[in-house]
């Protein structure tokens, strides 16, 4: 793909379109960058989109808007990157402030602590498609399952610090893969 090929205001209409729907936080949103970016409009592949993810989780500050600017940067440079950073960014500053007031004028309302149950509930299915569809994706050998599974249980059951085990993978992927990389090899 060239960078002329997808104008900023592209960039900028999907990323306001997903910046306004993907509710549930990082993950869940995550599902939504999957379906425009790489399946729908497939500016960029699977990998790009995993290295994005990780690239994400890597540097300081909020996760997917990490990620997004990262994919921006990808498809239009600065430009791009910005673009995706007010997309996501702006329709979430808005939509805060308006559930916010909400939420306080309506907390006791049981209608309300029903809806935000369902919500919870199905961010959970979205999260969950999220990892299904990456690990179809990503873990195409036994290392590589051994990895996913050693780090989950590493986070999940002795609460291992995330950045410290961003580290260790990363020696270890280096040391693991580090002679396949380039040879059509995971």
């Amino acid at each position: 793909m060239r960078e002329t090929d997808i104008s900023v205001k592209e960039i900028l209409t999907v990323f306001l379109k997903i910046g306004t729907f993907a509710f549930g936080g990082v993950y869940s949103m995550l599902a939504f960058f999957e379906r425009e970016i790489v399946t729908k409009r497939a500016w960029i592949n699977h990998d790009a989109f995993a290295e994005s993810i990780v690239i994400g989780q890597l540097t300081p500050g909020a996760p997917i808007v990490n990620t997004g600017i990262f994919i921006g940067y990808m498809l239009k440079k600065v430009r791009g990157a910005l673009a995706t950073v007010v997309g996501q960014v702006l329709p979430s500053f808005v939509l805060v402030l308006i559930i916010a007031y909400l939420y306080i004028k309506y907390k006791d309302y049981v209608l309300l602590r029903a809806a935000l149950k369902g919500v919870g509930a199905a961010v959970v299915g979205l999260i969950a498609s999220v990892v299904y569809n990456m690990s179809n994706k990503s873990l195409k050998n036994y290392t590589s399952i051994i990895f996913a599974i050693c780090a989950f249980i590493a986070l999940a059951i002795f609460k291992f610090n995330p950045i410290l085990l961003i580290i260790v993978a990363g020696i270890a992927g280096s040391i693991m893969f580090g002679k396949n990389v380039g040879h059509g090899n995971p």
